[in-house]
């Protein structure tokens, strides 16, 4: 089967925005694993410009291939459906650090989501009402997932509320994350990521930025503080992703919002005891994946990601790490993935109570108390391994196992776990489409902690399309 059939067979899909979907990026990961396309899936929203381009120059050598791209194109049509119903519902709050694309806020949510866009814009108005909030906030009804976007020589321009998640963890990410409610702002990023046409700079190869700026909500150390943020990803040799992230705190409720200070922020002078002279609370760090079977002829990778509170040498300092391995194979032409990964989330190894504090602003990096980062929070460490496996076009199930350190310092600030505690956990999820277009997901878990004893739960939901050909 050539690339040639698989480009012909592509969707006419709208190239907007493709927000944070776990079965996706397991899908693109396994194809970047079999060596079938090239595409970065560290950056999200990511591009549905991005991932044509790279659906369209696919290598598909067997119907295993084809049929993971099958599940791709079916994705990409279910998030741009003209307009959707969404339920779900839980038994009980899910005390567990939450993984990529987790969207879950309460423990009742509907939604109603409206979908619009061409070849240069693209919108969204999602609105959600929720009942038994895990996460608090002062409406029970939200735009949550909304943003208006266009497109303007390559560029996106969006702005709305929508998540972000930066590296390439499969559990959580050390600078930016999906486990708190996404905040309000604008993005710009690049809609195909292609590399450089001039020789001075083509050896850089496919590369995408994503730059932030919004403004936290219900931050009451200082209210109206501003959330500043830039990526920079390159794939200089197709088996090898590296990747370059910081983030800051900057501003607010009388704090000096001033383009020197910004500037300053910018450059680093801000790394003072005086509260005058410290302009923001800054995070960056660097992460990379490499794909092995460049050299071994195996479907595997290794990557990781350090962080660094302020920084010293112009380098991350206070440093905090992830890494892990993933697997991408068949087994009786089912398609599976498997990966291992390790976070900790304390300050040089060392619970010092430093990870995602500040003294100026005092509620730390969270927004409503829960981390903008990764969802274990300050002080935090983890071992999880997990996999998906698709058994047919219809069923898939998911899974990991997963044994937690939370907050050893006892920040207050920490609303997800506020106490000091250890978790050991299994959390599987079975997603059956009930047709191409209806996602049907059941989640249970079971858990063992320190401070809440053994708990378990379930938690069910569907997405169902509002148009007339509603199995089709």
């Amino acid at each position: 089967m050539t690339a040639l059939c698989s480009a012909l067979s592509l969707p006419l899909f709208a190239q907007g925005l493709v927000l944070n979907d776990e079965n996706l990026r397991t899908d693109l990961n396994w194809l970047n694993q079999q060596g079938v396309i090239q595409i970065s899936t560290s950056t999200w929203p990511m591009s549905g410009d991005e991932i044509q381009r790279a659906l369209i120059n696919a290598q598909v050598q067997n119907r295993t291939q084809q049929k993971v791209i099958d599940s791709i194109k079916d994705a990409l049509e279910r998030q741009n459906q003209t307009a959707k119903l969404g339920l779900f519902a839980e038994s009980d709050d899910k005390n567990l650090p939450q993984n990529f694309a987790d969207s879950r806020k309460a423990q009742y949510v509907g939604n109603l989501e409206f979908n619009a866009g061409g070849t240069n814009w693209d919108a969204r108005l999602r609105i959600n009402a929720e009942d038994k909030k895990q996460i608090e906030s002062d409406h029970d009804v939200n735009v949550e997932g909304s943003y208006l976007a266009g497109k303007l020589w390559n560029q996106w321009l969006i702005a709305g509320q929508i998540p972000t998640y930066w590296g390439p963890g499969h559990d959580g990410s050390l600078i930016r994350g999906d486990a708190s409610r996404p905040v309000y702002g604008f993005t710009a990023q690049r809609a195909e990521q292609k590399a450089f046409e001039t020789k001075w700079l083509s050896w850089i190869g496919p590369w995408q930025y994503q730059a932030f700026a919004g403004q936290l909500d219900d931050y009451a150390a200082i209210p109206h503080t501003k959330l500043l943020g830039l990526r920079l990803t390159a794939q200089p040799l197709p088996y090898l992703e590296l990747g370059a992230s910081r983030s800051m705190q900057w501003g607010g409720k009388g704090r000096s919002e001033s383009f020197d200070t910004l500037w300053n922020a910018i450059k680093g002078n801000d790394n003072f005891d005086n509260g005058d002279l410290d302009k923001s609370n800054q995070i960056a760090g660097f992460d990379a994946r490499l794909n092995l079977n460049q050299w071994l002829n195996v479907p595997m990778s290794v990557y990781g990601q350090y962080v660094g509170e302020d920084e010293a040498g112009l380098l991350p300092a206070k440093k905090m790490y992830l890494a892990g391995v993933d697997y991408s194979s068949t087994v009786n032409d089912l398609p599976y993935q498997v990966y291992a990964e390790w976070a900790d989330t304390r300050t040089n190894g060392h619970v010092d109570g430093i990870s995602y504090t500040h003294y100026i602003y005092k509620d730390g990096y969270y927004q409503h108390g829960f981390p903008l980062a990764h969802a274990l929070g300050g002080d935090g460490q983890m071992v999880s391994v997990g996999g998906d496996i698709r058994f047919d076009p219809m069923n898939r199930l998911s899974g990991r196992v997963l044994f937690a350190k939370v907050n050893q310092s006892n920040r207050v600030i920490n609303h997800a776990f506020p106490l000091d505690d250890d978790i050991k956990a299994l959390d599987l999820t079975w997603t059956h489409y009930v047709s191409p277009r209806i996602p049907l997901k059941i989640n249970g878990w079971v858990a063992d902690s320190d401070r809440r004893g053994n708990d378990g739960g379930a938690s069910i939901g569907v997405e169902i399309p509002l148009d007339k050909d509603l199995f089709k």
